[in-house]
């Protein structure tokens, strides 16, 4: 069964891509910036504090894990309004022929 969902997808995957494909050129940009700066000053300071301080890898884990709960806890309380409105929906888009079916087979 061809949905809207499909070409949606396919874009989605597509965004996907475009983000993976920047992985290489972002970091040759970051290590192209980190050996100028290393060459023109050898000796940079110490950050105040620095040892209170995350590092740049433990901050993106951290802020991953963050968008990682907020995208399941978003995605159970979607899911459970969802099912609270399913005897709405189901009979606007006209899914009692796709029970009926599902429960035949």
């Amino acid at each position: 069964m061809d949905t809207i969902l499909e070409p949606i997808t396919d874009i989605q995957d597509r965004i996907i891509e475009v983000i993976s494909s920047l992985k290489q050129p972002v970091s040759n940009a970051v290590g192209t910036v980190v050996d100028f700066v290393v060459e023109r000053r050898s000796d940079l300071p110490s950050v105040p504090f620095a040892e209170k301080l995350p590092t740049p890898a433990e901050l993106i884990d951290n802020q991953a894990k963050f968008a990682t709960k907020v995208v399941s806890t978003t995605k159970t309380v979607a899911a459970s309004a969802a099912k609270a409105a399913a005897p709405v929906t189901d009979q606007l888009l006209d899914r009692s022929s796709v029970k009926a079916t599902v429960k035949a087979a």
